[in-house]
C-alpha cells in the first residue's frame, strides 16, 4: 500500500458551489476518493477552504512533529488563495497598489521550503500546477455582493489580468519542478486539452465543478499510472 498526504486548498478538498443550494459543499466524488478507487492507496488529505502556502507549511511543519503517519508522497496543491486580493479594499481604493495574499516571492520560497522540509522526512514531494479560471466569471462573482465593478476595473486595467496573475503562480510552480527536479502533475494542461472551460468551472470561476474533477481524476489517474510502470520498467 501507498500512503499519500495531501496539502491542498478547497479543490484538493473536493468544495464545489451547489448552484441549487446556493451554497458550497463537498462534492463526494471528487478527484481525490475517485483516484484512490483505482490504486492500493491509503491518504490523508490536508487540504482546507482558504489554504494559503504559508498556512500550509506551518501546519504541515506541526503535522509532521505530531503525527505517526509517515507518507510515501506528499501532493501540494497551492497556490489558487495565494493569489488573490482583498477585493473589498481594491474597490475602495483602485489608484492605491495592492499586494496579493502571499507575493508571489513568498509564495516560491514557501514552496520550496515545503519540498525541502518533506524531503528531510524522507517524504517525496509531488506538485500539481493551477488549473486555469475564467476571469469574467470571477469578477461577476466577488461583486455579486455590490462591490463597485467599476472601481476594480479601474484597478485592473483589464479583466484578464486576473487569469494571467493566477497563471504567473502556476508558471512558478513548473519552475518550482524544474529547478529542484520534483514530479510535476499537469493539471493546468489537462484542462486546457479538455475544451470548454465554462463547462468545468463552478458559476464562481474558480472552483471545478463536477465535471472539472473527473479531468483531475482522470489525469491525477493517469500520472500515477505511468508512474508505477516506470518503477516496474526500473526494476527490471
Amino acid at each position: 500500500m501507498t500512503n499519500i498526504c495531501i496539502w491542498g486548498d478547497s479543490v484538493m478538498r473536493g468544495v464545489v458551489y451547489d448552484d441549487d443550494a446556493c451554497k458550497y459543499i463537498f462534492l463526494q466524488n471528487s478527484c481525490i476518493p475517485e483516484t484512490a478507487k483505482n490504486f492500493d492507496i491509503r491518504y490523508v488529505n490536508n487540504s482546507k477552504f482558504g489554504m494559503t502556502a504559508p498556512k500550509a507549511f506551518e501546519k504541515m511543519k506541526k503535522t509532521l512533529l505530531e503525527n505517526d503517519f509517515k507518507p510515501d508522497f506528499a501532493l501540494i496543491e497551492l497556490g489558487g488563495n495565494d493569489c488573490d486580493f482583498n477585493w473589498n479594499e481594491v474597490a475602495q481604493n483602485p489608484d492605491g497598489d495592492h499586494e496579493p495574499k502571499t507575493p508571489v516571492s513568498e509564495y516560491e520560497k514557501t514552496i520550496k521550503q515545503m519540498i525541502v522540509t518533506l524531503r528531510e522526512k524522507g517524504i517525496e514531494p509531488v506538485l500539481t500546477n493551477l488549473h486555469p479560471i475564467d476571469p469574467v466569471k470571477y469578477l461577476d462573482w466577488i461583486t455579486k455582493d455590490g462591490t463597485s465593478k467599476e472601481a476594480i476595473l479601474k484597478w485592473l486595467k483589464d479583466v484578464f489580468k486576473i487569469y494571467r496573475f493566477q497563471e504567473l503562480y502556476s508558471l512558478t510552480i513548473n519552475k518550482i519542478s524544474q529547478q529542484l527536479n520534483v514530479r510535476l502533475i499537469d493539471i493546468r494542461k489537462a484542462f486546457l486539452k479538455a475544451g470548454n472551460l465554462m463547462e468545468l468551472l463552478c458559476q464562481d470561476g474558480i472552483h471545478p465543478n463536477e465535471k472539472g474533477h473527473e479531468i483531475m481524476a482522470s489525469c491525477l489517474t493517469e500520472y500515477i499510472s505511468d508512474y508505477k510502470r516506470e518503477v516496474m520498467q526500473g526494476s527490471v
